[in-house]
């Protein structure tokens, strides 16, 4: 696995955020990548709407629930527990990328040797 995003959520099913931000990690144009969605305690939709794409996308997505809130670091170090990749990307659940963003992320991490480590 070259890449896991992981994405720390609470109570972000209002407005479509969070459907906003999830289309754009799912649309990515780089392959091998998972998505871990963290649910932190939400009291609204939140973890219906993450259910929903781990159902229509189970090769990417993982969804991780916890009944007791543990905060944005908390739910990131859970997050990083269960993740597989080489890269480590994080994104708030309000925010989105563009479609290219990871590949041309990855793609400069190669040209700079930031992937060869020291």
């Amino acid at each position: 696995m070259k890449l896991s995003i992981i994405v720390p959520v609470y109570n972000m099913a209002t407005g479509g955020k969070l459907e906003f931000c999830l289309d754009s990690l799912i649309n990515q144009t780089i392959s091998d990548y998972e998505i871990i969605a963290v649910d932190d305690a939400s009291t609204d939709d939140s973890l219906n709407i993450l259910r929903s794409y781990e159902v229509r996308y189970p090769q990417k997505m993982k969804v991780i629930t916890y009944p007791v809130n543990r905060r944005q670091g908390g739910a990131k170090n859970e997050g990083l527990k269960a993740a597989s990749g080489e890269w480590i990307g994080f994104i708030d659940s309000d925010d989105w990328i563009t479609p290219d963003f990871y590949e041309k992320l990855l793609k400069r991490a190669g040209e700079t040797g930031t992937d060869r480590g020291t």
